[in-house]
């Protein structure tokens, strides 16, 4: 029989959709040591929020049932395009296939010295005399999406520009007009770019997706490139400047394993940043969606029904992680669902990797006896950044040793 009728809310009062939880990680334990999903509100309706690392990666690797686009055809398209998130089949396999050539996990250590490495430094170059400096607004914030610049090929002049539409892109569920004008305005900017690589390719990673073809000749079209620059900047840059201060504040406010990833850099560094993408991946709650109703891991599930993949809840599941919520630098474990799984995992998930590991072995080198401000303390804390969906820090006041 086809389920037409969702079962019960299991919380009332907050929002997963929107509300700022403060003890968002204590309200998830408590309804998954009742059951690994739960009925929860969410935008005006009712969805199903998984809560496990089993039922979380199986979501994700179901694309059949919880296909990719149910959910961006509604939440993205309208201001990024019809991006790969939206695509299914063979468009997602060969668009996938193009741009996330550039962003193999091959790919992304020649990008280190020539590109992520001199953007690093060069944002630090303009506090390192100070002695001081707030890391989210003057380092977090700006390092992916100059990394992203550079990647593309944009000068150097234009950063802030980029840096308005790609917040302008992330908020549009809050502020659809903004959102759909910085769309605009970045279409009207890569457009002519687009244009001269085409002719005249260089390097950048702009003209390598313009002139790579399939094995089948396929190329993609402007408007398929456009929608993965447009999908670059919020997916990508925003995401990894919100994993950059969490880590940040992960190891600040865990002084002990601060101590320790100092007293070994080369052993701990890229534990320490898988470790803080397991204890507070920045995106929190992925929304799906559920087009036909069915019965899933023994979830009856009407169709249309919104569903929630709880990654943080997931990579806090005692039952793969003993004592979750210590943040443990000596965990070694690689927590892959904070980049999702199956055929709409994170196609610049290395690039990531890459640009959180390089960012914090330059941070503690170039900033010695790194620490927070006196008084600061109680302002270094993860809460909601966009929605109850990304998660974050919202300033990071330090001290340091002046070069």
């Amino acid at each position: 029989m086809v389920t037409t009728t969702l079962q019960p809310l299991d919380i009332d009062g907050i929002d997963f959709a929107s509300d700022d939880r403060p003890d968002l990680h204590e309200v998830l334990a408590k309804l998954r040591s009742q059951r690994d999903y739960a009925i929860v509100p969410f935008a005006g309706t009712r969805a199903v929020l998984l809560l496990t690392q089993e039922l979380v990666a199986a979501g994700f690797r179901d694309e059949e049932t919880f296909p990719s686009w149910a959910a961006y055809t509604m939440a993205t398209k309208p201001v990024l395009g019809h991006t790969i998130q939206c695509m299914s089949g063979r468009e997602h396999r060969v668009n996938r296939a193009i741009v996330s050539t550039p962003l193999r996990r091959n790919h992304v250590a020649q990008y280190l010295e020539p590109i992520i490495e001199p953007a690093i430094n060069e944002l630090i170059d303009r506090f390192a005399h100070r002695g001081e400096a707030d890391l989210v607004a003057e380092f977090t914030q700006r390092f992916s999406l100059l990394i992203n610049n550079r990647m593309l090929g944009i000068p150097v002049e234009d950063e802030q520009r980029f840096y308005r539409w790609a917040q302008g892109l992330i908020h549009y569920p809050w502020d659809p007009e903004e959102a759909k004008r910085c769309a605009r305005e970045l279409t009207e900017y890569v457009m002519p770019i687009i244009a001269a690589r085409r002719i005249e390719p260089g390097d950048d990673m702009i003209s390598r997706i313009v002139s790579a073809t399939t094995e089948d000749g396929e190329q993609l079209d402007d408007e398929q490139v456009l929608s993965f620059v447009r999908l670059l900047y919020p997916v990508g840059a925003d995401t990894t400047m919100l994993a950059m201060g969490i880590a940040l504040a992960a190891l600040f406010t865990h002084p002990e394993q601060l101590d320790l990833l100092r007293s070994d850099p080369d052993e701990h560094l890229e534990w320490a940043v898988w470790e803080a993408l397991r204890w507070e991946p920045p995106v929190a709650l992925l929304p799906r969606a559920c087009p036909e109703a069915v019965t899933w891991h023994g979830i009856d599930i009407p169709a249309q029904t919104p569903m929630v993949f709880a990654i943080t809840a997931a990579n806090r599941d005692p039952s793969v992680y003993p004592n979750p919520d210590h943040f443990d630098i000596t965990r070694r474990v690689t927590p892959m669902v904070a980049f999702g799984q199956g055929p709409h995992s994170c196609i610049g998930n290395w690039l990531a990797f890459a640009e959180l590991v390089a960012a914090l072995r330059t941070l503690l080198t170039r900033l010695p006896n790194l620490r927070v401000a006196p008084g600061a303390a109680g302002a270094v804390r993860v809460t909601s950044q966009v929605g109850t969906a990304l998660r974050g820090v919202d300033t990071l006041p330090v001290r340091f040793d002046p070069a």
